[in-house]
């Protein structure tokens, strides 16, 4: 076998996670699949990939549940400083509001750029060892443009030091710092100096605005976004989450890559977004957390839009990282998805929601060898056992990585 070259056979189930995530499920038993320079070179029954094939190399997966790497398309992992005690104030009554965003802020603004590389690297890991080999970073907990670079940069420099692919968002837009006079003020600073300065530098693939009720207006949010398109950053937006604005409409016209939480949405929403080429990210951790309202994900589906799944792990509305799976569990328990839906939400969708779908997030020939192998026998697992299944081996790149 050349180098560079393995082949991975299994007796056990293989998921592709399909090109249309609102199909049924595709998988394969028994297969072969042969990965060549870190890409998916052929896939099928074991037959038809092996014969031809020199079998000097073979990692034999059993009776294992295989299916693509999961995509984390909505996580903020760069931040210091513990919001439980806000959790169980909320739990027990009190509002969310913005100024627990600000109060992260506080703490993160106040730590070292090795505490926050550290800490950073540690989620990232979380999520690694639980199958996750794309993740989406955001900044936002600095909303200065020096901290919101150094936000991004620290990412960075976390991200190297653990083998997946990380995406990073300028989240800048997550709410107005304490030294800004006006949300429309803080917007001004945001076009006229961060963006320009995170562009030049290259830090950040998207750009994202929380748009809701309390942070940022339709009004400012389009002149955010607007820019960011004009400098060559994608776009993606917080929608829906607290209050019904209009956020998804405006993303749809914008043709930002995903609009995500849309706990709030009706049907109109839905009707905006089918047809659109924007994806719907749904986030049903943080809103159980939160306890207002879950995600219409079978509207979405049922009205043909590409529905991603991701965690939102955060400071202060879920501090889960490294469970994908239990969101997973969570589309098809409570968002009235079917096993092989939320499955492929987590893959291809979440591959689609950042404009990787062309790259990851299915398993099919051209595309990134990300793959997982599962104590498991069935993808059912992922909502009998909510969280509690394990990820035995996992590949990025075609390259076996250490998830312990």
């Amino acid at each position: 076998m050349a180098p560079g070259t393995t082949l991975l056979t299994g007796s056990g189930r293989l998921c592709l996670a399909q090109r249309d995530p609102s199909g049924p499920m595709e998988t394969l038993s028994p297969w072969a699949l042969l990965v060549r320079d870190g890409r998916i070179a052929r896939v099928g029954a074991s037959r038809e990939v092996t014969q031809d094939v020199r079998t000097d190399a073979v990692v034999d997966l059993d009776s294992a549940l295989v299916t693509p790497g999961l995509v984390n398309a909505h996580t903020h992992p760069l931040f210091a400083g513990d919001r439980a005690d806000e959790a169980a104030a909320r739990l027990a009554g009190a509002p969310y509001s913005r100024g627990g965003i600000l109060r992260t802020v506080a703490a993160t603004r106040a730590a070292t750029d090795g505490e926050l590389v550290e800490a950073a690297r540690g989620r990232l890991r979380a999520e690694l060892a639980a199958g996750t080999t794309t993740v989406e970073c955001k900044s936002g907990y600095g909303l200065s443009t020096a901290e919101e670079l150094r936000s991004l940069e620290l990412i960075g420099q976390a991200a190297s030091r653990v083998p997946l692919r990380v995406i990073r968002t300028l989240l800048g837009a997550h709410a107005v710092p304490p030294e800004a006079s006006s949300a429309k003020d803080y917007a001004t600073l945001l076009v006229g100096e961060m963006l320009p300065a995170v562009a030049t530098a290259g830090l950040a693939d998207f750009c994202d605005v929380f748009c809701d009720r309390g942070f940022f207006s339709l009004e400012e949010t389009e002149r955010i976004l607007v820019a960011a398109r004009g400098l060559g950053i994608g776009t993606r937006l917080h929608a829906e989450q607290l209050a019904r604005t209009g956020a998804t409409e405006l993303g749809v016209r914008l043709g930002v890559t995903s609009v995500d939480h849309l706990e709030q949405l009706d049907a109109a929403g839905v009707a905006a977004l089918a047809g659109s080429s924007t994806v719907a990210t749904l986030l049903p951790a943080p809103a159980v957390v939160l306890r207002d309202g879950l995600p219409p994900a079978r509207a979405l589906l049922d009205a043909g839009v590409t529905v991603a799944l991701a965690s939102d792990a955060n400071a202060g509305t879920f501090g889960g990282w490294g469970q994908m799976p239990l969101v997973i569990g969570l589309g098809a328990t409570l968002l009235g998805m079917t096993v092989g839906e939320a499955l492929a939400a987590a893959t291809i969708g979440g591959a689609a929601s950042l404009g990787l779908g062309q790259e990851r997030g299915r398993i099919a020939p051209g595309l990134a060898a990300d793959l997982v192998a599962w104590d498991a026998e069935h993808e059912g697992v992922f909502a009998l056992n909510l969280g509690a299944v394990r990820a035995e081996r996992v590949w990025v790149d075609g390259d076996e990585v250490v998830v312990g």
